[in-house]
């Protein structure tokens, strides 16, 4: 299933966890993307991908600095007002990272069993095939060849 390669350091798990529950909010029963554990999913991605993984490392870094820079404090110390300030400025500044963020997040949240259930979502049944017929290409062979030999 997932990969024992660790690509995030803990305090990236940490910051990772905080955005994608700030993408995909807990609201009811549905959990926040990132306590749904979307973590170790957007690093099994990136892990088989060199230009994603380098993306996503300076993508963080990225959000720690501006978080910084905007407000004085770690990202996961900010209110949320603050949190959507910093992530709308990360986005506006690199846009290829928060698409590739989105995509992660979405892909991951919405192919998640947990959320399936939830949502009453069940996969279709497997096509599972039956022996051929050949009865059915009687008519056929009873035909006179409609074709040419050469």
């Amino acid at each position: 299933m997932g990969s024992s390669h660790r690509i995030f350091n803990d305090a990236q798990r940490e910051l990772l966890t905080a955005v994608l529950n700030r993408i995909i909010s807990a609201e009811d029963q549905f959990p926040g993307a990132g306590d749904l554990g979307l973590v170790e999913f957007v690093e099994n991605a990136v892990e088989r991908n060199v230009r994603l993984r380098r993306l996503f490392l300076e993508g963080l870094a990225q959000i720690e600095m501006t978080s910084a820079r905007r407000e004085g404090k770690e990202f996961q110390e900010l209110s949320d007002a603050e949190i959507d300030e910093t992530l709308r400025q990360v986005q506006v500044e690199h846009p290829r990272f928060f698409e590739a963020l989105l995509v992660q997040t979405y892909s991951g949240y919405y192919t998640n069993p947990k959320i399936f259930r939830l949502i009453g979502y069940t996969l279709p049944q497997v096509y599972e095939s039956k022996p051929f017929d050949e009865s059915l290409l009687e008519k056929q062979r009873q035909r006179a060849p409609f074709w040419r030999q050469v």
